[in-house]
């Protein structure tokens, strides 16, 4: 058992100390929102806590005792045939903590297989898996938390599998209004490659700050992604070369305020009330990579629409892309704690509408 223990531990925190963004590593879509909410939100949300169980996803420091007995389903409908979506379910044990179990999924469509000559041959699927359990405990103003992953994946005829692993922790003030969070995410490697040659998973380090006002109905967010990697910036091959005088080619600069903005996502959310949440996003870096030049581009901008009716909770998402097309994501929530939980009636209290009447 030992051996084994060791094993695992050595594959999970095998992950290198860097990544580079676009083209390299696998599995990149356990980085996609996970509900509406966070597709809303500008797609990250991970140091809001509150009642809302599809947040675990992201980070599992964020499960707490008021998601227990919670269930959520969503689903994504993306660009080019593309689909995916997570669903997740919660449950508190008293004096141990609180523990999760979902999937993630992506479907990315049907494909036409030909041969190295243009033959048609059939058709074929792609698609990939995260199975993953979590678990959080509470100290004083902190939460710290954990969530392990199995990754299957099967594009054609090759198929992959991986082991990785989250760590997190989140801080909420004593008066509730500021919260915070930090994690470590797909910490980890392939078990079993495509090929011969195993590939990095997509490790990000992510942190995050939200803060509501008081006497205000509003909840603002700042989240840093890709902080393991300082340039996270791209520069489109495609766009015209500018030449000098003399015809040497200019090289593309850019400064360091864009490169800080690329690590940030904005993000308010008015909250009115327990029933209704709305909340938009703003993702910088999707709107400097995704956006063309020359057009006018909502590349980056997101917004979202929660309705909560005690027992069941619907949620909607719209992400702005490019002019190729947007994603709208839908969510499904369910308490079913409250389901099964007969509701006790007081005596007295139903003896004076009696006498009322």
């Amino acid at each position: 058992m030992k051996k084994y223990l060791t094993a695992i531990l050595l594959l999970i925190f095998s992950t290198p100390a860097f990544s580079q963004l676009g083209g390299t590593g696998v599995y990149k879509f356990m980085n996609l929102p996970v509900s509406s909410r966070v597709a809303g939100a500008g797609g990250n949300m991970i140091s809001v806590v509150d009642d809302d169980v599809s947040l675990a996803v992201q980070n599992p420091a964020l499960l707490n005792p008021s998601m227990n007995d919670k269930f959520a389903v969503s689903y994504i409908n993306y660009l080019a045939g593309i689909n995916f979506g997570s669903a997740i379910f919660a449950h508190n044990v008293d004096s141990i903590g609180m523990f999760s179990l979902g999937v993630q999924y992506i479907n990315y469509g049907d494909f036409v297989k030909t041969d190295e000559t243009g033959n048609i041959l059939g058709s074929f699927r792609a698609a990939e898996y995260n199975f993953f359990a979590g678990y959080s405990r509470q100290w004083k103003n902190f939460t710290y938390g954990g969530q392990l992953k199995f990754i299957y994946s099967q594009l054609e005829a090759y198929r992959s599998t991986g082991l990785a692993a989250d760590i997190g922790g989140a801080y909420v003030s004593k008066d509730k209004r500021f919260t915070a969070g930090l994690v470590f995410k797909n910490m980890g490697a392939q078990i079993k490659p495509y090929a011969d040659v195993r590939e990095p998973l997509p490790f990000e380090i992510q942190a995050g700050i939200a803060y509501k006002p008081e006497h205000m109905p509003f909840r603002f967010t700042v989240i840093g992604h890709d902080l393991q990697q300082a340039d996270i910036s791209y520069i489109n091959t495609n766009l015209p070369v500018e030449k000098d005088l003399n015809g040497n080619v200019i090289p593309v600069r850019i400064s360091i305020a864009d490169k800080v903005a690329r690590h940030m996502i904005f993000g308010v959310e008015l909250i009115a009330g327990k029933v209704l949440r709305i909340e938009a996003g703003y993702n910088y870096q999707k709107y400097v990579e995704l956006s063309i030049p020359g057009l006018r581009s909502s590349a980056g901008f997101s917004y979202g629409m929660n309705l909560n009716l005690g027992k069941y909770y619907f949620a909607y998402g719209k992400t702005f892309l490019s002019i190729a097309g947007n994603s709208d994501t839908f969510t499904f929530g369910l308490n079913i704690g409250q389901m099964f939980t007969k509701k006790v009636t007081d005596p007295i209290k139903e003896e004076e509408k009696t006498q009322q009447l």
